[in-house]
């Protein structure tokens, strides 16, 4: 069984990290026209709620998509502290 602390150092560099890659990303981003939040804007979908709505529902759906991403990378190596965890499910 891990330790509390092993268990508290892998959130704490995961949260860390992504918050710190997710502000770094978007602000490097910002006049990219292909740049993650750029690329969401201008979703048909999207675009028919404004421009005032545009960028903050780009920025929700960007950071609902990699807050997930996270959390599964973090589950995974919280996991394998016990487990032998693979990426592959092989079957039928």
């Amino acid at each position: 069984m891990p330790d509390k602390k092993t268990i508290q150092a892998i959130v704490k560099t995961a949260v860390e990290s992504y918050a710190d890659g997710f502000q770094t990303r978007h602000i490097a981003e910002k006049l990219d026209p292909e740049g993650t939040l750029n690329m969401k804007i201008h979703n048909v979908f999207i675009e028919a709620l404004g421009d005032e709505i545009q960028y903050y529902t780009a920025l929700v759906r960007s950071l609902d998509s990699s807050l997930g991403n996270m959390l599964e990378t973090m589950a995974m190596n919280l996991a394998s502290l016990t487990f032998d965890v693979k990426k592959v499910l092989k079957g039928p």
